[in-house]
């Protein structure tokens, strides 16, 4: 039992830093720049790193819920190309 609790760990901070570097290299290109969006991709991000670090250094505790949010989560983040306005943005 003892090896899925690691694996789900090993699950839930690599989708945490995959996210959070997918954020981190998110090209503007010939969007426009909004301040406000850019400071939460940089909160959301620095948030992302800092969650799947503490997992890996610390040996924190992760759930099996936490993992299958986590990679949802970042499974959202590759399909918008790492754009938090589009995450934020309702699809007609």
């Amino acid at each position: 039992m003892p090896n899925i609790e690691l694996i789900v760990q090993l699950i839930t901070a690599l989708t945490y830093l995959f996210s959070a570097f997918r954020l981190a290299c998110y090209t503007r290109g010939t969007a426009r720049y909004r301040l406000r969006i850019s400071l939460l991709a940089s909160v959301f991000g620095s948030a992302l790193c800092i969650s799947g670090l503490e997992i890996l250094l610390y040996r924190q505790p992760a759930s099996l819920w936490q993992a299958v949010s986590s990679v949802l989560l970042c499974t959202l983040i590759f399909r918008s190309r790492g754009n938090v306005a589009a995450l934020l943005r309702p699809s007609a």
